[in-house]
Formats: C-alpha cells, sequence, structure tokens
C-alpha cells in the first residue's frame, strides 16, 4: 500500500516547532527579514513627505430664507408658485456637496493648470508640453479620479455642523494654498447661483405686481419681493456667502509631514520583516514537500 506525504498544514504548529523550522533555513529567514526591514526604513526616509491643508468652516444659512423668507414662502405660496420662487437657503449639505462635486474642481483645475502638476513625471517644463513618447496623455477624467480618491477629503461633524476640508499634497504651499481657494470658489459659485436666482425671482414678482391691481395680492408681492432684494443684497456683499470660515489653511513647517509616519513605520519594521521570514521559511516548506510528492512514483 503506497503511503502518500501527509501535508504540513495538518500538523500542528508550536513555538518550538517554529524555532526548529527558522533553524532548518536561518539564512532564507535571516535574509527575508533583512530585506524587509531596511526596506521598511528606506521608504521611511526617502519617500516623498506628504503635507496637509486643512480648512474649518461652518456652513451660513441665508438668515433671511431660513426665517422671515421662509414664513413668507409658507404664507403665500400660491404666488411663489407662480412666480417660481425658492426657498434658496444654503444648508451643510448643499456646500459639502459642491465641495466635493466634480464642476467645483473641474473649474479649479483650468484656473490652476492642474494637470501639469498632477503628472510632473510625464509633463516637460522645459517645452511646456507632454513628453514624447507617452502611450497616453492625462485627461481631466484622470486627474479627477486622482483628486477624489486622494487628495480632497471633506468631513462633517453631524453634531457640530463644523466642515473640515484636507488637501493632501507634497508642496505644503500649494497644499494650504489649493485648500484656501477651494472653499473661495466654493463660496462663490453659491453666492452666484444665489444671485441668478433672486434676479429671476424678482423679475418675475415684478412682471406678477405690474399685471395684478388687487391691493391685498399687490401687497403680497411686495413683501415677497422686498424678501428677494434683501436676499440679493447679502448675497452681493458677502463674500463668504455659504461656508464661514472659522480657520483657514496656513502652510505647514517643513517638519511636519503628516506622510510616511516615521516612527510608527521604524516600530513596526522588525515585527514586520518577522512575519516575512517566517512566510518565507513556510513557503520553502511548501516548496520542498511539493518537490519529494512530484518524485514519489505512481503505481
Amino acid at each position: 500500500m503506497d503511503r502518500s506525504v501527509q501535508p504540513a498544514a495538518s500538523e500542528h504548529l508550536t513555538v518550538a516547532g517554529l524555532l526548529a523550522l527558522i533553524g532548518q533555513w536561518p539564512r532564507i529567514f535571516l535574509a527575508a527579514l533583512s530585506v524587509t526591514v531596511v526596506g521598511v526604513i528606506a521608504y521611511a526616509f526617502l519617500a516623498t513627505p506628504q503635507y496637509r491643508g486643512q480648512v474649518t468652516m461652518m456652513p451660513r444659512e441665508n438668515e433671511m430664507a431660513g426665517g422671515g423668507l421662509q414664513g413668507l414662502l409658507s404664507q403665500f405660496s400660491g404666488i411663489a408658485s407662480m412666480a417660481g420662487l425658492a426657498l434658496g437657503s444654503v444648508d451643510g449639505q448643499e456646500a459639502i456637496a459642491s465641495l466635493k462635486s466634480r464642476a467645483l474642481f473641474t473649474r479649479f483645475a483650468n484656473e490652476q493648470n492642474l494637470l501639469p502638476i498632477l503628472f510632473h513625471e510625464q509633463w516637460d517644463t522645459a517645452s511646456g508640453r507632454w513628453r514624447a513618447g507617452l502611450k497616453r496623455i492625462p485627461t481631466m477624467d484622470d486627474a479627477w479620479a486622482m483628486f477624489d480618491k486622494g487628495i480632497r477629503k471633506v468631513n462633517e461633524d453631524t453634531k457640530t455642523r463644523v466642515i473640515t476640508l484636507e488637501i493632501t499634497w507634497k508642496d505644503r504651499q500649494q497644499a494650504a494654498f489649493w485648500a484656501n481657494e477651494l472653499v473661495r470658489l466654493a463660496n462663490e459659485d453659491l453666492r452666484q447661483r444665489a444671485l441668478l436666482e433672486t434676479s429671476a425671482s424678482i423679475a418675475s414678482l415684478q412682471e406678477q405686481l405690474a399685471r395684478t391691481d388687487a391691493v391685498e395680492l399687490r401687497l403680497s408681492i411686495s413683501k415677497l419681493l422686498e424678501a428677494q432684494l434683501n436676499r440679493s443684497v447679502v448675497a452681493k456683499s458677502r463674500r463668504e456667502y455659504a461656508l464661514n470660515v472659522i480657520d483657514p489653511a496656513v502652510v505647514s513647517d517643513a517638519r511636519r509631514f503628516v506622510s510616511p509616519r516615521r516612527f510608527l513605520l521604524l516600530v513596526i519594521s522588525v515585527p514586520l520583516g518577522v512575519l516575512v521570514g517566517v512566510g518565507a521559511v513556510f513557503a520553502m516548506r511548501f516548496v520542498r514537500e511539493l518537490t519529494v510528492q512530484l518524485r514519489v512514483p505512481k503505481v
């Protein structure tokens, strides 16, 4: 009767057994351990530092929209519907959506000529064009994917309503500038949207006012018109229309980078090296046992 070689996985592994296994291939274990430790340490000190620019802000709801205008629209819903009026408030979710939107990024990327910066390795600075021989020139889609997944991050504290925008990038000055500029553009976009809405609402209300002679109806329209005019004034005079910046991004010190985390990498380098060394030893045992099985003649 043939006896097959029992696989190593069926054996119960003990500490003594593991040490004995390592003793069979000490050079493999030490080589894997050394390469891993050296590689982790090299990465910790040679990797390009990444800095973070962070803006802290809170959504600023339009006082008229949150109070008087809302009441007027509820009171005169029929007139508001005919005039095509909207509440016009900007809440935190709309502000966050604006900060995360691709439309805002596209405007920002075009204004800052962002593609050559994001894909600098493929850009020839001397000639001001993409390097020759590229199989594929980076597109706005590529830039958006990189920016949305790894560079820009937006968080909201639901309890305090505090919103934070973080930009992580290798250039600390650009990280702070980009963060502040994105918030400024978001505020500007929302402000311009409010101005367009109020302009259309005012024109519609004035048209309704000119077409009616009823005293009560004219009084109602006048109140709505006054509220829209006040909202327009607020939008024109307030630069931070939707997002009130509490703490703008500042340029970090050169030594205050967020990645790589050198101390953590140094701490885990040896345990990680041990794990890799043990894995290499197990791989060697598997290869040896597989070779033995292949050499057993078949009957």
